[in-house]
């Protein structure tokens, strides 16, 4: 019986004092224009050769 369960959250001292902030994840502009671009890029490609695919079978 010398175990003591801790207080609900709210009670006692924070457990991260300071302002709340969301985590750094790197998202530098340039990299995520370049990714993007590249991207909007192969979903062209990939519309292009689909449609060029359907346009073959029909014949």
């Amino acid at each position: 019986g010398g175990e003591t369960t801790p207080p609900p959250y709210g009670g006692g001292e924070s457990p991260h004092p300071g302002t709340p902030s969301l985590p750094h994840t790197g998202g530098n502009a340039r990299a995520m224009i370049a990714t993007s671009a590249a991207s909007a890029a192969l979903i062209v490609a990939g519309a292009v050769l689909y449609r060029r695919g359907r346009s073959t079978a029909r014949r």
